[in-house]
């Protein structure tokens, strides 16, 4: 009896190993992206008071204070658009460029001299949120208008919120994640980009 409870253990053993070495039909479990990426259009925006934004090619002039239809739209959500961040923004005004930005040249306050820069004026899309995804507030600090006019490049600006929503494939389980991305751009520079 003993040799026969060894040989139904060994071949019991063996299926078991060959079961686990075949492996499952089942495909391996994976993330997916459930998010509305769609692109929805800022229609209008409000530049502060005391700045004018004049694009170089004369398609528009944004002047400060009065509200304005988007003369454009930028696309930074785009494949190649969307490769970079807070660290590297400053030296990506020429690439943004490629995405829809515009050239534009900058005067505030009562300096008739203006300084050379680059807008984008970015879509939102349906999973953003917030009113940086509605309309666009362009603002830039003083300091960075004081270090541009110092022959250096200056770059602001604004956020948008998005709710980033992935499901895994087995459970079904949604999962969330609150992320932001540009709305709008701002470089500027006392020299043309």
């Amino acid at each position: 009896m003993k040799i026969w409870a060894k040989t139904v253990t060994s071949v019991g053993a063996l299926a078991v190993m060959l079961l686990l070495a075949m492996g499952s039909d089942d495909p391996p479990a994976r993330l997916m992206d459930q998010t509305n990426k769609s692109k929805v259009p800022i229609q209008y925006g409000v530049v502060q008071e005391g700045m004018r934004i004049v694009a170089e090619d004369g398609s528009f002039d944004l002047k400060g204070g009065q509200r304005f239809t988007s003369p454009f739209q930028s696309d930074l959500w785009g494949y190649g658009c969307n490769n970079f961040s807070n660290k590297d923004v400053l030296t990506k005004a020429n690439d943004v460029l490629l995405c829809g930005a515009k050239k534009v040249k900058v005067y505030y306050g009562n300096n008739p001299e203006p300084l050379y820069g680059v807008l984008a004026l970015n879509q939102a899309i349906q999973a953003a949120h917030g009113p940086a995804s509605r309309s666009y507030m362009i603002k830039i600090a003083e300091d960075k208008i004081q270090h541009a006019r110092a022959g250096n490049t200056s770059v602001t600006f604004e956020y948008m919120n998005w709710t980033e929503s992935k499901r895994w494939s087995h459970t079904y389980r949604e999962q969330k994640n609150e992320k932001t991305w540009y709305s709008w751009i701002l470089w500027v520079s006392a020299y043309p980009m």
